[in-house]
C-alpha cells in the first residue's frame, strides 16, 4: 500500500454509501482506492448486482439486507471507521459526481481544523446543472443559516469530512438525504466549526444522471425538517449538548463572575451598531432604518424573514414587550436584531388599539362568539374586555400577524433586492463617470486654444515676450 496519499497512519478513510449505482460505482471505488489505503462502501439493498462487482476490488463492504436510506447507510459507514481505528471519514456520492482527486484539498482544511465538518461547496455554474438542484441548495443554506448562523456554503453537498468522534455522539432522527443537513445543524449548535472548500462536481446529461432523489417527497422532508429545528431552537431556550468546549463559557468559576458574565453578553446583545443609531423624527428615522438595511450584510431574504417575524411579534397581546420577544427571537434566530426590533413598531402609537380590536373581533367571529365587544379605541373602556376575550384576541391577533408578516417581509425582500441593484448600478457607473470628467478636453481643428497653452501664453506675456501658438 506504499505510495497511497491518504494512508491508514493519517487517520482518514473513505466511506461511500451506495444504492444501484452501478454504471458509476466501480470508477468512483478505483479513483479512491487510488488515493486512500482504506475505503469503506455501504451496500444500502442494492438489487442491481452492486456487491458482485466491487467483490474483486480491496475494500471494507459493509451490506444492509433491505435499502433504510442514505442516512442509515452514513452511520453504518461511520461506525466501521470507527471500529477500524479512523478518526475522521471522507465521504463522498457514488454517481460519480465528485472528484476523489480533489480529497486532499479537504483533508488539508481538515488537519488545520481536526473539530471542525469540511464541506466540499461544488461549483454550480458548469452545464447539465439541475436547476432543482442549485434552488435546493439555496434554500437549504438559508434555512441553515437561519437555526444555526452558520454560512455552510452547500449544505446539500455529500464530498465531506466528518470527525467521527463528534457526529457519533448526535442523535439524529433523519434517515434519508434530510440526515446530512440534520447532522450538519446538530453538530453546529455542538460548537464544530463548518470549514469549506470548493471543488468542482460532474453533472452527466439529464438522459444519463442516475439520481435516487425524490423532488417531491425529499424537498417535503427538508421542509418539516428545518421547521422542527428552527421551532425547537427558537421555542425551547436550552443550550445543545455541546461537542467543542466553548471559548466563551456563560460559567465563569463563580455565581458572581457568571452574573457579570450574563450581563456582559446582555449588554452586547443589546447594543446597537453605530450605523442603526436612529435619529430624528419617524420618517428621519425610517430613512436611516432604510439606508442601514440597504447597506447591512445581511442578504435580502434574511432581512424579510426578520422583518416579517417582528412584524407578527407587533400584532401578538404582549402589549409593552414586544420589543423584548423580538429581541430574542432575532438573536435566537440569528437574524438582524435591528431589523426585527423596528418591525414591532407596526403597531404603534393608535394602532396599537386598531390592531388589538381587530383582532378580537376576528377571533370572536371564527369562534361563533357573538357577544357584545365595545367599538371604541379608549384604553379604560377597551382593556378590560380584552383581558376577558383573551382568546380570541390571540387567535385573531395571530392570523392578523401572519398577514401583516408576510406582507412586510415580502415587501422588504423584494425592497431591499431593488435598492441593492440600484446600489450596484450606480457604483458600477461611477468608474465611468469618473473616467469620462478626468478625459482631457479635445480642441477643434479651428476653434480657440487649450487652457494649457492660454495659459503659456499669458505667462510669456507677463515676461515681455512674445512666442507663437504652436499649430494645431
Amino acid at each position: 500500500m506504499n505510495g497511497k496519499s491518504i494512508p491508514a497512519a493519517s487517520g482518514y478513510c473513505f466511506v461511500i454509501p451506495t444504492y444501484n449505482n452501478r454504471t458509476t460505482v466501480t470508477d468512483v471505488v478505483r479513483r479512491a482506492l487510488a488515493l486512500a489505503q482504506t475505503v469503506i462502501v455501504v451496500d444500502d439493498g442494492c438489487s442491481d448486482g452492486t456487491a458482485e462487482l466491487l467483490g474483486d476490488l480491496p475494500i471494507v463492504l459493509v451490506r444492509h439486507r433491505r435499502n433504510f436510506g442514505k442516512g442509515v447507510a452514513l452511520r453504518s459507514g461511520f461506525a466501521k471507521a470507527l471500529e477500524l481505528g479512523y478518526t475522521h471519514a471522507l465521504t463522498m456520492d457514488s454517481d460519480a459526481q465528485h472528484y476523489p482527486e480533489e480529497a486532499p484539498k479537504l483533508i488539508a482544511a481538515s488537519r488545520a481544523s481536526p473539530d471542525a465538518i469540511v464541506i466540499g461547496v461544488r461549483d454550480m455554474t458548469g452545464v447539465h446543472v439541475p436547476s432543482i438542484s442549485t434552488f435546493g441548495r439555496q434554500f437549504s443554506n438559508f434555512w441553515m443559516k437561519l437555526a444555526t448562523g452558520v454560512d455552510a456554503g452547500d449544505t446539500q453537498s455529500g464530498f465531506r469530512i466528518y470527525p467521527l468522534r463528534h457526529v457519533t455522539r448526535l442523535f439524529c432522527f433523519s434517515r434519508r438525504f434530510t440526515f446530512e443537513c440534520e447532522l450538519l445543524v446538530r453538530a453546529a449548535w455542538g460548537g464544530c466549526p463548518i470549514v469549506t472548500v470548493p471543488v468542482r462536481v460532474h453533472y452527466p446529461p439529464k438522459s444519463e444522471r442516475v439520481s435516487h432523489f425524490n423532488p417531491v417527497w425529499d424537498n417535503v422532508r427538508y421542509f418539516f425538517l428545518y421547521n422542527y429545528l428552527n421551532f425547537r431552537h427558537l421555542l425551547v431556550p436550552l443550550p445543545h449538548r455541546r461537542l467543542v468546549a466553548c471559548r466563551d463559557p456563560l460559567w465563569a468559576g463563580s455565581i458572581g463572575a457568571t452574573l457579570k458574565n450574563g450581563a456582559r453578553r446582555l449588554r452586547a446583545m443589546a447594543a446597537l451598531p453605530e450605523k442603526a443609531q436612529l435619529r430624528g423624527g419617524p420618517l428621519a428615522r425610517m430613512k436611516q432604518l432604510l439606508a442601514y438595511l440597504v447597506h447591512e450584510k445581511n442578504s435580502p431574504g434574511e432581512l424579510g424573514m426578520a422583518v416579517g417575524i417582528g412584524a407578527f411579534i407587533g400584532c401578538t397581546p404582549l402589549i409593552g414587550v414586544q420589543w423584548l420577544f423580538a429581541l430574542y427571537a432575532g438573536t435566537r434566530m440569528h437574524l438582524n436584531r435591528v431589523a426585527t426590533v423596528a418591525a414591532t413598531n407596526v403597531s404603534f402609537g393608535p394602532l396599537t388599539a386598531v390592531i388589538a380590536v381587530a383582532s378580537v373581533l376576528l377571533g370572536k367571529f371564527l369562534l361563533g362568539n357573538h357577544s357584545y365587544f365595545p367599538r371604541t379605541l379608549e384604553w379604560a373602556i377597551l382593556w378590560p374586555h380584552l383581558k376577558a376575550s383573551l382568546g380570541a384576541w390571540v387567535l385573531g391577533s395571530s392570523i392578523i400577524g401572519l398577514v401583516m408578516a408576510f406582507v412586510m417581509g415580502l415587501s422588504t425582500l423584494y425592497g431591499i433586492r431593488a435598492l441593492r441593484r440600484r446600489k450596484q448600478a450606480l457604483e458600477a457607473a461611477a468608474p465611468r463617470r469618473a473616467a469620462v470628467d478626468s478625459a482631457p478636453e479635445l480642441t477643434p481643428a479651428h476653434g480657440l486654444q487649450s487652457a494649457e497653452i492660454h495659459a503659456a501664453l499669458d505667462a510669456q506675456e507677463a515676461r515681455g515676450k512674445t512666442v507663437e501658438a504652436p499649430a494645431l
